[in-house]
C-alpha cells in the first residue's frame, strides 16, 4: 500500500505537506526557488517567481474566456518555457489540459482535437520548418474560411478560441499571450483572489492531462492522469533518479508525452533545478547548447546520445561536466556500473504515469536480480495473470502483468470504464512477464503487436490504415524490427494492386503528410503476394514475416 504519510498529501518543496496538486506545488515552488531559473531556451529564461506570475496571469486570462473546471485546454508546443507556463495555467484553472504532438499530421490534428473535446488551443506558429498554421486549416473544416476569434465549427463543436505564439495574419487567431493578458486586464473581477479561490476547489482527483499515445487499434488513444496520481508519482520516483538543485537539466523526450513529464519536468519543481530547452534537436546543436548551458544532466534515447558524443567529440567539445544521463551509468561514487551489474530498466508506459517497477538507477542490482526490472513502486498492485483465463498465477510463471494503484489513469478519455480495466479496477498491460519470490519483475515480451521506437508507442494497423489510403496497394503489413539503438523500427511490406508499380520512396514521401515521422516505415519492403508466408486460416504470419525481413535486409 502506499506510505499513509503521502496518502492525502505530498512533501512539498518549501517542507509543507499539502494535497497533490499542480497548483499547489505550483505556489511552493516558486516560494522556495524564486529567483531560481525555471527553464530557459535561448533568450528567454522563466525564474520560479515569474513562472508562478506569468501563468496565474495567462489562467486568469483563461478564466475571462470561460475556462474552468471540466473545459480542456489542448498544448501544441515544443519544449520551452512557454509549455510549461501555458500548462501551469491551465491546470491552475482546473481545466484539463491535453497535450497534443508535434509530430501530428493533420489528420491526427483533427482526431486529437475533436475527439478530444478540445475548448481552446494553445499553439506555436511554426516548429522545426512545420506551418502549424496551415497544419490547423488542413485538419479543421471551415477553420480558413473563419472571420473571428469567437469560432463555430460543426467538425469541431467545442472548440471555440485558438490563441497563437508567433507570427499569425490570419483573423481567427487570437495572438499570445497578448490576449489572454489582454482578457485577463478587460476584466477586474477576474482578479488574484478569484484564481486563488479557483485553485483551492482543485483537488487530487481532479484531471489534469491527456496524453495521446498509440493503441492496438487504427486510431490513438487519450490516456487521462489525475493532479494526486502525477505529483504523488512523480514524487515517489524522486530518490531513484538524485535529483539535484543545482542540475541544469535537457530533455530530449518532449513534455507531451509521458517521459517528458514524470522523470523531467516534473521533478524539476521539486527540487529547484532548470529545464534548459533547445530550438534544434541536432546533435552538434545540442552539444554545443549543453556546453554553453553547463547542462549536467540529460534525458535522451541511445541514438539521440550516440550522436550528441559523437558531435562532441569531432568539434572537441568538454562534456564532462554531464554526470547523468548521457554517458554510462554510475554509481554516486562514480563508479561504472558493469553490464553485469546492471537492472533490465525502469518498466512502465503512459496509463501508469510512468514506472511502475524500478530500481535506483544510480545503483547496481542486487546479486542475481541484473536484468530485471526491479520492485513494485509503493502504493501500486501488481499480478501476473493466466493470458486465456485471466487466473492470478503463482510466482515464477510467465503470464499477463496486470497493474492496480494511486499512479493509475483514470481511464481513457471517451471510452467506458469496463473498456479500460477489468472489473475489480485492475489494467492488462500486455506485457508477459514472471515475477520471482523476491518480487522483482522479469519482462518477457508483449502480448500484442505494438511497436516501440525510441520510446515511442505505434500501432501496427493506423500505419497499414494509411499505408492502404494510397490507393495503389493490394495489402499492407506492417510489424516492428530490432534496432540495437532504437529498441524497435516500423518496417513495411507492401504488395502492389493489379497493374501497379511501387516506389518505396514515393510511398514514405506520402505518409509523412498523413502520420507522425516516426509513425512512417524506416523499411518498407515491395513484395508479391506470394512472398508473405500466412497461417492456414489466411492471415499473414507476421513472426515469418519478419524473419523473412531479416533475411531480405542480409541479402
Amino acid at each position: 500500500m502506499i506510505p499513509a504519510e503521502i496518502a492525502t498529501t505530498v512533501p512539498m518543496p518549501d517542507g509543507e505537506a499539502r494535497a497533490p496538486t499542480l497548483p499547489n506545488l505550483i505556489r511552493s515552488a516558486a516560494r522556495q526557488y524564486g529567483p531560481r531559473e525555471l527553464a530557459a531556451l535561448g533568450e528567454r529564461r522563466v525564474t520560479y517567481s515569474q513562472a508562478e506570475e506569468e501563468s496565474a496571469l495567462w489562467a486568469r486570462g483563461l478564466l475571462a474566456l470561460g475556462v474552468g473546471k471540466g473545459s480542456r485546454v489542448a498544448l501544441l508546443m515544443p519544449n520551452g518555457p512557454d509549455w510549461i507556463v501555458g500548462w501551469f495555467a491551465s491546470a491552475r484553472t482546473g481545466a484539463l489540459t491535453v497535450a497534443l504532438s508535434t509530430f501530428f499530421q493533420a489528420p491526427e490534428l483533427s482526431w486529437g482535437l475533436r475527439h478530444n473535446d478540445v475548448g481552446v488551443l494553445l499553439v506555436g506558429a511554426a516548429y522545426l520548418g512545420a506551418d502549424y498554421i496551415e497544419r490547423l486549416e488542413r485538419a479543421v473544416p471551415g477553420l480558413a474560411q473563419a472571420t473571428s476569434p469567437d469560432l463555430t465549427l460543426p467538425s469541431h463543436p467545442y472548440l471555440r478560441h485558438i490563441i497563437v505564439w508567433g507570427d499569425c495574419d490570419r483573423p481567427w487567431a487570437m495572438k499570445g499571450p497578448h490576449d489572454l493578458v489582454a482578457a485577463a486586464r478587460a476584466y477586474p473581477a477576474f482578479d488574484a483572489a478569484l484564481l486563488a479561490a479557483v485553485e483551492a476547489a482543485v483537488t487530487p482527483d481532479d484531471s489534469l492531462i491527456t496524453i495521446c499515445t498509440s493503441g492496438s487499434t487504427a486510431e490513438p488513444k487519450a490516456v487521462v492522469h489525475s493532479h494526486g496520481a502525477a505529483a504523488r508519482a512523480t514524487w515517489q520516483f524522486l530518490p531513484h533518479y538524485d535529483w539535484r538543485i543545482d542540475d541544469r537539466a535537457y530533455s530530449g523526450h518532449p513534455f507531451f508525452w509521458i517521459g517528458g513529464l514524470n522523470v523531467n519536468l516534473l521533478p524539476i519543481l521539486f527540487t529547484g533545478g532548470c529545464s534548459v530547452c533547445s530550438a534544434s534537436p541536432k546533435a552538434a546543436d545540442l552539444a554545443a547548447m549543453f556546453e554553453r548551458e553547463g547542462v549536467n544532466r540529460v534525458a535522451m534515447w541511445p541514438a539521440q546520445a550516440k550522436g550528441v558524443i559523437e558531435a562532441a567529440a569531432a568539434e572537441g567539445r568538454d562534456l564532462s561536466g554531464v554526470r547523468w544521463g548521457l554517458f554510462e551509468p554510475r554509481e554516486r561514487s562514480g563508479r561504472v556500473i558493469p553490464p553485469a551489474e546492471r537492472m533490465g530498466g525502469v518498466f512502465g508506459m503512459t496509463e501508469t504515469f510512468g514506472m511502475h517497477s524500478l530500481w535506483p538507477l544510480d545503483e547496481p542490482a542486487p546479486p542475481g536480480k541484473a536484468g530485471s526490472m526491479g520492485l513494485t513502486l509503493p502504493g501500486v498492485e501488481r499480478r501476473i495473470v493466466d493470458r486465456e483465463t485471466g487466473a492470478p498465477l503463482p510466482r515464477g510463471e510467465v503470464g499477463e502483468l496486470q497493474l492496480r494503484g494511486h499512479s493509475l489513469m483514470q481511464g481513457y478519455y471517451g471510452r467506458e470504464r469496463r473498456d479500460c480495466f477489468t472489473a475489480d479496477g485492475f489494467f492488462a498491460t500486455g506485457d508477459l512477464c514472471r515475477e520471482d519470490e523476491d518480487g522483482f519483475l522479469w519482462f518477457q515480451g508483449r502480448r500484442f503487436e505494438m511497436i516501440k521506437t525510441t520510446g515511442a508507442n505505434v500501432s501496427p494497423r493506423e500505419v497499414e490504415l494509411a499505408l492502404m489510403k494510397t490507393g495503389r496497394l493490394r495489402e499492407a503489413v506492417v510489424f516492428g524490427m530490432a534496432d540495437e539503438l532504437r529498441g524497435e523500427v516500423v518496417a513495411g511490406v507492401v504488395v502492389p494492386a493489379p497493374g501497379e508499380t511501387l516506389d518505396a520512396a514515393a510511398i514514405k514521401a506520402e505518409l509523412k503528410a498523413a502520420l507522425s515521422s516516426y509513425k512512417v516505415p524506416k523499411r518498407l519492403y515491395i513484395r508479391a503476394d506470394e512472398d508473405l508466408p500466412r497461417t492456414h486460416s489466411g492471415k499473414v504470419d507476421k513472426a515469418r514475416l519478419r524473419a523473412a525481413a531479416m533475411e531480405w535486409d542480409e541479402g
